[in-house]
């Protein structure tokens, strides 16, 4: 019986981990820390997406976004290419961390919501959100 269940346990974490439950121990991609002391000010400008995409973070708190899967998240036409929309965006506090530091920038379109992590420094700020499962390391990154 004793034996039955180490193996019941093992190949569950055996399937676990081949499926991705697992947590990483580790960072990849942008993934970090949010810099230290980050504002607002920090983030406005242009930034290019990858794998694409760019976004205009104007002062007022407004911003232009252009990439391939926005039509998803609006009511713009892809009529020929990417759609471009509006919206406000705002640098909030991350959610449960206990980290006076940890910001995401909220971006409020038409018909849907997006936070985004921010890694890197406060001279080169990396935006990045996951695309998929955290643990598969796919992400929508933007850069200046």
């Amino acid at each position: 019986m004793f034996r039955t269940a180490v193996l019941a346990c093992a190949l569950t974490l055996l399937a676990m981990s081949a499926a991705g439950c697992m947590a990483r121990y580790g960072y990849c991609g942008p993934e970090g820390p949010t810099p230290s002391g980050l504002t607002a000010s920090d983030l406005v400008g242009r930034w290019h997406g990858d794998p694409s995409g760019e976004l205009l973070l104007r002062a007022g708190g407004t911003f232009t976004a252009d990439w391939s899967d926005l039509d998803r998240v609006t009511d713009a036409p892809k009529a020929g290419g990417s759609p471009t929309v509006t919206g406000t965006w705002s640098l909030e506090h991350g959610p449960g961390s206990g980290d006076e530091d940890s910001r995401q920038l909220e971006l409020v379109f038409p018909k849907a919501l997006y936070d985004y992590d921010i890694s890197g420094t406060r001279a080169a700020p990396v935006v990045y959100t996951y695309t998929d499962d955290p643990d598969l390391c796919a992400f929508h990154t933007l850069r200046r």
